[in-house]
């Protein structure tokens, strides 16, 4: 498992070059317009980054536990249930996931199919831009896959549960 761990981390990487990214589009127009000028696109492209920054953050989110977990109502379930609506969430999660990464993924093929170009002045292939959509959400399917077994396993999955960062 050390081996997706280092996925997510890298999704996680990936997700925060894509911020910085971002923060040097905006700082490059910026310094352009106060000399005058424009960088093309810029907007765009940071858009662009924005997405991939959520899509690839999604894995990495979930394997150090920062999604939004509704804690209040096991509070009001028996402890012995806590387990089962472990299971449950992880695999209302996997299945949601999937319907994201399969619709992603029809979605880049039909920009593919039909060639559809950016519509400003850099036209850039839709499809290369909206590929961290469909790598963010596989990765996230992984994640929910993986999550689902090791709770059924009694393990933790989540980092703060007891693992090492290390790994």
């Amino acid at each position: 498992m050390r081996g997706l761990h280092r996925l997510y981390l890298a999704s996680g990487l990936l997700s925060a070059a894509s911020l910085v990214l971002i923060c040097v589009l905006i700082l490059a127009q910026v310094v352009a317009r106060n000399l005058g000028s424009t960088v093309r696109d810029a907007e765009e492209f940071a858009a662009w980054a924005m997405a991939a920054a959520g899509f690839f953050g999604l894995p990495y989110a979930l394997h150090c536990g920062s999604h939004i977990r509704v804690s209040a109502v096991a509070r009001f379930v028996p402890e012995s249930l806590h387990h089962v609506m472990e299971v449950l969430a992880s695999a209302i999660g996997l299945a949601l996931a999937a319907y994201l990464a399969w619709y992603c993924s029809a979605f880049v093929l039909e920009s593919f199919r039909f060639n559809e170009v950016s519509q400003g002045l850099v036209p850039v292939p839709m499809w290369m831009v909206q590929v961290p959509m469909v790598l963010g959400s596989i990765l996230l399917v992984v994640a929910f896959a993986e999550r689902l077994v090791r709770v059924l396993q009694h393990q933790p999955f989540e980092i703060g549960d007891g693992e090492e960062r290390s790994e």
